[in-house]
């Protein structure tokens, strides 16, 4: 495999995967989340979203918990934003990136933000603006980019037009979003393929949900095309409230795990990252789906029974 020696991994947890729980995280504990994940090493961090308070009801915090946060130099603090309200919000709390994101599908870009897409663009382009005064970077994510929940198959010539709108917008990142698992490895390839030689100089991230068991997979696929930036939630936390089916993104400890056990570095302390992910299963109340946090470290060793250790010792002496 054509692997590179190190990846950049986007912690969206606190972001992607608390907006969705019923009962509010309090802002200590999402605080709380986000310093043990920087502690842990992890280089970026979608730490909570500027939208409307009637919107996301969880995330009414997000200037709270942006001005908690211990931070780390190294490390990227970015908040997702739906619009130029968001994005003056985002920007006076401090963060280091705005993120903003469109769907690739009409369907899913009415059901998610209530617009068509040539109107969330348009109200994208006063973001970078915002983004631009600040002096903080801008990346643009895209939903559903490798298939749509209610259309189907999204042609890659319409994700590349979408594309194409938001790098004339500005956009320094594009991030891919699988966003219902809908996605396979050749399809992955196949869309890099197309896209990366035609937006020369864009930062590519690919974000994974796990509905299907793909999204590692995917992932390998995408560093195999050259991409080395990759979102992911401790755990396994999140889901889209508005894509039937979407469970949560692909899990950070078992993404950490998985690429540590390749040898491709990710700067990320695994030990600190599954006490992480067991304090999060801890707030949140309820088993997680991470596999690592459950079984530990491929490492991990265990003593073996008394009855093999016995044979064991005779088989020495002998």
């Amino acid at each position: 495999m054509r692997l590179p020696e190190h990846v950049t991994v986007c912690e969206v947890g606190t972001r992607d995967g608390f907006q969705i729980e019923p009962e509010f995280i309090p802002t200590e504990q999402k605080v709380e989340v986000v310093d043990l994940l920087t502690d842990a090493g992890v280089p970026r961090i979608e730490v909570t979203s500027f939208v409307s308070p009637k919107a996301v009801p969880q995330l009414r915090d997000a200037e709270a918990v942006m001005a908690g946060i211990r931070r780390r130099p190294g490390t990227r603090y970015a908040a997702l934003v739906p619009n130029d309200k968001g994005a003056a919000r985002a920007a006076d709390a401090g963060v280091d990136v705005i993120h903003t994101v469109v769907s690739a599908s009409e369907s899913h870009n009415l059901a998610n933000v209530n617009m068509t897409i040539a109107e969330s663009i348009a109200k994208l382009r006063a973001v970078g603006q915002i983004a631009g005064r600040a002096g903080v970077a801008m990346n643009c994510g895209i939903s559903t980019s490798f298939g749509c929940p209610f259309e189907g198959d999204v042609p890659v010539a319409h994700l590349e037009t979408v594309v194409a709108r938001l790098v004339d917008l500005g956009a320094r990142g594009i991030g891919l979003a699988d966003t219902t698992g809908m996605a396979n490895p050749r399809q992955v390839t196949e869309v890099l393929e197309r896209l990366m030689p035609r937006f020369p100089g864009i930062e590519w991230t690919l974000h994974t949900h796990d509905t299907r068991a793909m999204a590692i997979p995917n992932i390998l696929a995408a560093m195999e095309c050259g991409v080395t930036n990759f979102d992911a939630s401790i755990g396994g936390l999140g889901g889209c409230p508005f894509a039937p089916g979407a469970s949560g993104n692909v899990c950070t400890e078992d993404l950490v795990h998985c690429l540590g056990a390749m040898r491709v570095a990710t700067g990320i302390d695994l030990t600190k990252l599954i006490a992480v992910a067991k304090r999060v299963q801890h707030i949140i109340g309820r088993p997680l789906p991470g596999q690592v946090m459950k079984a530990g470290p491929s490492t991990r060793r265990y003593a073996p029974p008394d009855s093999v250790s016995a044979k064991l010792s005779g088989a020495t002496r002998a």
